[in-house]
């Protein structure tokens, strides 16, 4: 088992290259959470949620995704259900707002059904390629993680680097390890619901990886988001 996969350098490339350049520049709408409408940011957000809705409704070739030899459920899908549902009302409703159509509520409820019907009916699932299910849960990790990002940069657009230069900076010790701590945390639930749920569901050999895989994406993601404070300055 390796313990990184393509996609974990991908994303990294993603947070810390693409999401800046293409975030200042018009594709920007993409990773908007849903300011105003927009149809093909929109469509693509959409086709992303509808891409991991079939990753988690399948599986590969010769194996049950969700239950174990014994007929059981895996613990990762307990654990990741509410994450991933989270993470599909998040894009969804971005959608939403970027079409003008009520459709969170759809691909929120399609995915849960998608979720128990896979725990449900285990290796009774349709079967797809092992890779065509991980290719599957790309776009939306890749959108989503464009959207968080961009979100984050303009929270810390409004903080000014010579603050930190203040004699007075020190005083606020607490507030800064404050934030660094709401940072980290916001990027933890940021990649269990956004990474971690649907990555694992389309691929179960990854569990026991994450805090690499995190530490990673913590890297990269703070690289990107910190240059995309800086284009958006």
């Amino acid at each position: 088992m390796r313990s990184l996969q393509l996609e974990d350098g991908i994303l990294a490339a993603w947070n810390v290259a693409a999401v800046p350049l293409l975030a200042a520049s018009s594709a920007g709408a993409l990773f908007a959470f849903g300011e105003g409408a927009n149809l093909w940011a929109g469509v693509i957000q959409l086709l992303a949620v509808a891409g991991l809705i079939a990753a988690v409704a399948t599986r590969p070739s010769g194996a049950s995704v969700y239950r174990d030899q014994e007929g059981g459920l895996q613990p990762f899908a307990v654990v990741f259900i509410g994450p991933l549902v989270g993470g599909v009302a998040f894009v969804a409703g971005s959608a939403s707002t970027h079409l003008g159509l009520q459709v969170d509520g759809l691909a929120v409820g399609a995915a849960f059904v998608a979720i128990v019907a896979a725990m449900v009916f285990g290796d009774r699932l349709p079967v797809i390629d092992a890779t065509l299910r991980r290719v599957l849960v790309l776009p939306f990790i890749l959108v989503a993680a464009g959207m968080f990002n961009t979100l984050a940069a303009d929270l810390l657009g409004s903080v000014e680097l010579t603050d930190f230069t203040d004699p007075s900076f020190a005083e606020y010790g607490g507030l800064i390890v404050l934030f660094g701590i709401m940072l980290i945390g916001g990027l933890a639930a940021f990649y269990a619901a956004l990474v971690a749920a649907p990555r694992t569901l389309a691929d179960p050999s990854l569990a026991g990886w994450w805090p690499l895989r995190f530490a990673l994406f913590v890297v990269s993601a703070v690289l990107g988001i910190g240059w995309l404070t800086v284009l958006s300055g």
